[in-house]
């Protein structure tokens, strides 16, 4: 790369994920001169190791239940076992069908964006130099604005051995070719629930290890219990309060040793052999190479720092997504881009607000949350209502087969405001949209419950919930004492 170029841009994107691709498109529409700057693919986690795969999988998983469990349907069929080299295939075409419709660089590059394939780094805070991969030629970006939006990758975690195996990931895993029979995974997160669930109904024997006692440990405590209780029953081993102290490769496969077991299973052997192991125990930010420490933006170990406009320690350089380290969400990620592009149009920055951030888990049934949790709740307001529903009375999910759930809203005592949301069942992802409007307008449950609702459906929910605001809430109880009704 001997050619040298210079160009002058009014924003500058380093990242084509989420928050990048939203940036990049209000900047060409807005008419302003823009780059993006990816090293790898656009698209970025959420479409080529994240939301997207992770989501075909776990479609194709479920039709595999499905079909294991027909006759419960009233349909008698010869079992398929799922094929795992059409299964990944599948999971490609999605890919492919996104990457072709949404993120293609030549559908930013007709919108005006000036996209660049390529590593570079900050030579000073108004400059990036970027080696150009598609074009052989360094690249000099000035820029009087920029976003760094490079996102996060898997972290590994200190295990003796843990290197010598071949280990897998969420970016790796997509490169398996043969199903593995027995898998360990490591960590009981968003991350490693939803595929130890999803390789475990496609026919691998998983076991989950979880260092500490419970499993989606950010999630309200009856959500981690009832979910750990329906993943044994479908018969995943999982460990908590475990560790791994040493992983060893043999001729057969890994050998793990285990300690501090407690176990929720029929298996508590302190050493057991998979065919592959699966990290999913969190994630670090993507700021290697950018030299952010040479032009003053400040890196802590969760990420980039930034504060509520999402500005660095340096006024022209901004960043969003994974990188900063809050909330690890691709809608996160577009929210936050959003509020940049606002900012950059308007007088009088606004500040990011995260008081009503939903997120869901894909497992089956689904967990979603918006929201304080219960302990949460009771730690800020004191006294609150708690309303719960189980999945098997809301009618349409009886008809479907899909009772496995429940519903649990926290309210203030006294006017109804809701202050956490908590849904385990089938759609629980759709369904939470209903309470992070309410949330985020300030709608309480009493109006909710005036709404007329489609029946059958799973937002009869909702409606369900909201109406025991009039019949358990503590005003409504209250008033039925002072009027001799109660």
């Amino acid at each position: 790369m001997n050619e040298k170029t210079t160009d002058i841009y009014d924003l500058t994107i380093i990242g084509g994920g989420s928050a990048g691709l939203v940036l990049a498109v209000a900047g060409a529409k807005l008419g302003k001169k823009t780059a993006l700057v990816e090293k790898h693919r656009i698209g970025g986690d959420c479409l080529w190791t994240g939301c997207v795969p992770s989501k075909a999988l776990l479609k194709a998983a479920k039709v595999a239940n499905y079909i294991r469990n027909a006759e419960k349907y009233g349909i008698t069929t010869a079992e398929t076992k799922p094929q795992w080299q059409k299964v990944i295939e599948y999971v490609r075409s999605t890919q492919h069908v996104i990457e072709k419709e949404h993120d293609n660089p030549e559908r930013f590059r007709e919108m005006g964006v000036d996209v660049i394939f390529g590593e570079g780094h900050f030579e000073s805070r108004d400059t990036f130099v970027v080696e150009d991969s598609e074009n052989e030629q360094t690249r000099t970006l000035k820029s009087k604005k920029f976003v760094i939006s490079t996102g996060s990758r898997p972290l590994a975690p200190p295990i003796p051995g843990l290197e010598s195996c071949d280990y897998l990931d969420s970016e790796n895993v997509w490169e398996l070719e043969v199903l593995p029979q027995r898998l360990l995974v490591v960590g009981a997160g968003p991350i490693g629930i939803e595929l130890g669930q999803a390789f475990h109904r496609l026919g691998a024997r998983v076991t989950i290890a979880q260092r500490s006692g419970r499993i989606l440990t950010k999630e309200d405590v009856d959500v981690s219990e009832k979910m750990l209780n329906y993943l044994i029953s479908d018969g995943i081993d999982i460990r908590l309060n475990t560790n791994i102290t040493k992983i060893e490769k043999q001729r057969d496969g890994v050998n793990v040793s285990f300690s501090g077991l407690q176990r929720t299973s029929t298996n508590d052997n302190q050493e057991q052999v998979y065919d592959k192991i699966l990290i999913a125990a969190g994630r670090a930010p993507n700021v290697e190479g950018l030299e952010l420490e040479k032009i003053g933006v400040k890196v802590e170990k969760k990420g980039i720092v930034v504060n509520g406009q999402l500005q660095t320690h340096v006024k022209n350089i901004y960043a969003a997504g994974d990188v900063i380290g809050h909330y690890l969400f691709t809608h996160v990620a577009a929210f936050q881009a959003q509020l940049l592009v606002r900012n950059f149009l308007l007088p009088f920055s606004k500040k990011i607000n995260y008081s009503v951030v939903p997120w869901t888990t894909f497992c089956d049934p689904e967990v979603a949350r918006c929201g304080l949790t219960e302990a949460e709740a009771r730690e800020k307001y004191g006294d609150v209502d708690v309303f719960t529903l189980d999945q098997a009375d809301v009618d349409r999910a009886v008809a479907e087969g899909e009772t496995h759930g429940f519903s649990k809203v926290i309210a203030s005592k006294w006017r109804g405001k809701i202050l956490g949301v908590h849904l385990v069942g089938a759609n629980a992802g759709e369904v939470i949209h209903e309470y992070v409007l309410a949330m985020q307008e300030g709608i309480p449950l009493r109006k909710l419950s005036g709404m007329i609702h489609v029946y059958p459906t799973y937002s009869t929910s909702a409606w369900r919930v909201a109406a025991k605001w009039l019949s358990e809430g503590t005003l409504v109880q209250t008033l039925r004492k002072l009027t001799g009704s109660g």
